[in-house]
């Protein structure tokens, strides 16, 4: 356990001790407000913020003799500011925006303790993100042209910031406040109770015995753990360690192992019914169901899996690897039997959510019913220590997601205040002439670059606010928008040079970073694709008449297949640059759901190159570049 701030000669705590009882509160809150105690949304997201603030400060002090001098400080300051808030939120309603010396006082400190914390947990890319859009309404007012606003002072800001909502404790902390970190402990109680082994186990007994066998179990392990946990990194760790070394073991690659565990990793962020939490930022934030965002996020998300999986086939194939002997697997009839339980949680939880429940109350309900089923499986295990351990994990993994919306919230206040988001929108639309792909081409560099560094709940949280508008405005349906921030916002983890699902995963492989990097997006190539598509026409999203949707969809999972063979140049044998061009020319042409005939054209381009490739499956390859 990681010591700080070490307190020298107390025989009543340690500083281990106080972030346990923190993180301890921290999940008693959480659960007793999404149970019991509803709390209006300030009350929420002050305490949220004071608890996680104090862990930061405590788990991550800075490196001097002396910074214990600054770092407690820092927490007391916390305190104050969201005890403040708390007390006077009713008077500033009265007041209407008029702000007292104290009140500027106190919004300048919530900023600078949002930024350092920002600094601590996810780097410094963000915090010089809110510096920038500080300056700007600052100094907007020299701006030239449209990017000019009025004259805001400091005394305008902060307090602005402080007690807006839009601002630091606004809807963007209010989500995790409310939302992420519950479904973040539901992860770590998953963990505890054993459920992880059993995926991984049930994973193996699936695909282990055929071709590259350890990777396709990897994928469907990774798959199942990311969807619940809010950060694609974070799963590459707890997965990646038994992962990675049975696919390196059975001949792949250590870049290409570890590709695989990033790619799928991150895969389980855009894969229902949690999607990482985003799932219920989407519906709060667009104000669509979510049982819509369900549907709508499901064939893409099996289409990107698909992709991976045959690429990995594929892979196997080319080079002749088999997969793990019967005995050396879980039997899946017996893994089945013995651990069915643990999908009850899950289960739950998508039927509470189905049926209309509040995603807290879901997660509340999913996290009960899980620590009654370790208890009953695995009682030995679910020892007060654990537990508390769990609380802590739990506190942990929050820091970064909650120092990023936090920091999000400067933007968005930002943008608010100076009306910045209208003029981005038409920024982009203005660069892209009315040319809807341009468009979607710079969201998707904003998107990636925006998102690097941080997990993806707040990078979806920063792209809602700034890029998807501008979308909308260009005729893009808002579902379709919001998805196509979430897949390049998701993909950044996996994109170099800031890639920190990859940083993970090369490091356990013992592997490249840069090679890793880019085997991951090779792999992860129906991610940078599928999005356009959908932005275009949305019946992948299951928008449609049912017939167009069975079309379509059957011809993207065809085209999924011949957009793998092109990465990995294996199809029926090893295939040469042409074969590859010509294999990616026909899985654009049936991933495009309109007009009808361009799937047709694939269609008839796969079934010539089949039919080529099996005539000539016995003879030498005819090209020699195929890398």
């Amino acid at each position: 356990m990681e010591k700080s701030l070490d307190v020298k000669g107390s025989i009543f705590f340690t500083v281990d001790k106080v972030i346990l009882f923190l993180a301890i509160s921290l999940a008693t809150f959480h659960l007793y407000t999404a149970s019991f105690g509803i709390l209006p949304g300030y009350f929420q997201s002050a305490v949220h913020w004071a608890l996680i603030a104090s862990i930061i400060f405590l788990i991550k002090p800075l490196k001097f003799k002396y910074s214990k001098f600054i770092d407690v400080p820092l927490i007391l300051i916390s305190w104050c500011i969201s005890y403040y808030l708390i007390t006077v939120q009713k008077d500033l309603v009265m007041r209407a925006g008029a702000y007292t010396d104290l009140e500027v006082l106190l919004g300048i400190l919530a900023i600078l303790i949002a930024l350092e914390a920002g600094r601590r947990t996810v780097g410094l890319i963000l915090p010089i993100f809110c510096l920038a859009f500080l300056l700007y309404a600052l100094f907007g007012n020299y701006f030239p042209g449209m990017f000019q606003t009025a004259n805001f002072s400091i005394s305008r800001i902060a307090p602005y910031l402080y007690t807006g909502s839009d601002g630091l404790y606004g809807q963007i902390i209010l989500v995790s406040a409310q939302f992420i970190f519950l479904f973040l402990l539901f992860g770590a109680v998953l963990k505890l109770t054993g459920a992880g082994n059993f995926f991984v186990d049930l994973a193996y007994s699936v695909a282990g015995k055929i071709s590259g066998g350890p990777a396709q179990a990897a994928i469907l392990s990774s798959m199942l753990m990311g969807t619940v946990n809010g950060s694609g990194a974070a799963n590459v760790v707890t997965t990646g360690t038994f992962t990675i070394p049975l696919m390196k073991r059975v001949g792949y690659k250590a870049k290409f192992a570890g590709a695989v565990e990033a790619v799928a990793s991150n895969g389980g962020q855009i894969m229902p019914p949690v999607m990482g939490a985003v799932a219920f930022l989407m519906a709060e934030i667009t104000g669509l169901p979510y049982v819509d965002i369900l549907k709508a996020a499901l064939i893409p998300a099996i289409l990107y899996f698909v992709t991976l999986s045959s690429c990995v086939y594929f892979i196997a194939k080319k080079n002749n690897f088999k997969g793990l002997e019967k005995s050396e697997l879980p039997s899946f009839r017996e893994t089945l039997f013995k651990g069915w339980v643990y999908l009850l949680p899950l289960g739950t939880l998508v039927f509470l959510l189905v049926q209309g429940f509040s995603p807290q109350k879901a997660a509340f309900y999913s996290i009960i019913l899980a620590i009654l089923i370790g208890f009953i499986k695995d009682r030995k295990n679910m020892t007060l220590p654990n537990i508390m351990a769990a609380s802590r994990d739990s506190a942990t993994g929050i820091m970064p997601i909650a120092a990023a919306c936090l920091l999000a919230g400067i933007i968005m206040g930002v943008i608010q205040l100076t009306g910045l988001g209208i003029k981005i929108s038409g920024i982009l639309e203005s660069i892209s002439g009315g040319n809807l792909l341009l468009a979607l081409l710079l969201t998707m560099f904003t998107s990636i670059i925006l998102g690097m560094g941080l997990p993806t709940s707040a990078a979806y949280l920063i792209l809602a606010v700034l890029v998807a508008p501008a979308l909308v405005n260009m005729g893009i349906p808002v579902i379709a928008a919001h998805l196509f921030i979430l897949y390049f916002g998701a993909l950044s983890t996996i994109t170099p040079p800031v890639a920190l699902s990859v940083f993970g995963a090369a490091g356990i492989a013992g592997s490249n970073v840069w090679e890793t990097g880019v085997e991951s997006v090779k792999l992860a190539s129906a991610g940078f694709i599928i999005p356009f598509i959908f932005a275009y026409n949305d019946v992948l999203l299951l928008n449609g008449e049912m017939g167009d949707i069975v079309l379509s969809i059957s011809t993207a999972l065809l085209g999924c297949l011949a957009l793998s063979a092109s990465v990995t140049g294996w199809c029926i044998k090893t295939v040469g640059v042409l074969y590859r061009i010509l294999f990616l020319t026909s899985a654009i042409f049936l991933i495009i759901p309109s007009p009808f005939y361009w799937s047709l054209i694939g269609l008839g381009m796969v079934t010539i190159l089949l039919v080529s490739l099996f005539i000539n499956r016995n003879k030498e390859q005819a090209y020699s570049y195929t890398a």
